[in-house]
């Protein structure tokens, strides 16, 4: 069932003050993507290093919404600033609904996630298909009216959507964040457009690399994400999650 969230109210209100207190505060220029992996698998963030901390998994799958918690406990040193990272997944086994139940359903989670936590900012991590883009923007939209004034919304994006695919341009979030990782095939194609520029305009403040790849060779402009995969790990070879670039072709 949708969570009930109503702006008006003293105690929403309340924690929108205590939000925009923290969002004073300047935010870090690097920021590390801590997946839902065991604490000993996780390196602790470097000086001045922000942690995007996967908090939620959502599944969609037909018409239905599960909602998972993180399952492995994660604990930050003093300081350190985090946000909540929201990533969701559609079962390909069952025709997405796309339902208004289902957007609302997403929106009510973000919001909680934030309202809860009290973050500068809080992340959506959704690889939508081309056919789920009207209910990812409708989604985002959705957010975006219920968050309070004060929480900036993040979203990643596939590396695609920021050159020839680009459908950006409304999105109604305060910040995107194209993933230059899991490219495969791709990589030195995207390395070569690179050079030019990034030409779609929401893709400029922020980007998101790997650890466990090799550097991109130019300069990428904004924010910088890191996705730590098997560098951080110790581990020979780091499986993508699903969410995690520019892997199905039928996007």
């Amino acid at each position: 069932m949708p969570l009930r969230s109503d702006r008006n109210s003293p105690a929403l209100a309340l924690a929108a003050l205590l939000v925009g207190s923290v969002q004073a505060e300047p935010l870090p220029a690097e920021w590390w993507w801590y997946w839902d992996r065991p604490a000993s698998q996780l390196p602790v963030p470097g000086p001045g290093v922000g942690a995007a901390v996967l908090t939620r998994h959502v599944y969609f799958s037909g018409g239905r919404v599960i909602a998972v918690a993180r399952r492995s406990a994660l604990t930050l040193p003093p300081g350190i600033v985090s946000i909540p990272l929201i990533h969701v997944e559609v079962d390909p086994a069952q025709p997405f609904a796309g339902t208004d139940e289902q957007r609302n359903a997403l929106r009510d989670l973000v919001v909680a996630e934030a309202l809860a936590r009290r973050p500068p900012l809080v992340q959506l991590d959704f690889e939508a298909r081309q056919s789920q883009r009207p209910f990812w923007k409708a989604a985002v939209q959705a957010i975006r009216e219920r968050l309070p004034a004060e929480v900036r919304l993040s979203v990643t994006a596939l590396a695609s959507w920021c050159f020839a695919d680009r459908w950006l341009a409304d999105v109604p979030a305060d910040e995107i964040v194209p993933m230059y990782f899991r490219l495969g095939k791709a990589r030195d194609a995207f390395i070569a457009r690179s050079a030019a520029g990034i030409p779609e305009p929401r893709c400029r403040d922020a980007h998101g690399v790997a650890d466990d790849e090799p550097p991109w060779p130019l300069a990428l402009p904004g924010r910088r994400y890191v996705f730590l995969g098997a560098r951080s790990t110790g581990q020979n070879r780091q499986t993508p999650p699903v969410g995690a670039g520019e892997h199905d072709p039928a996007r």
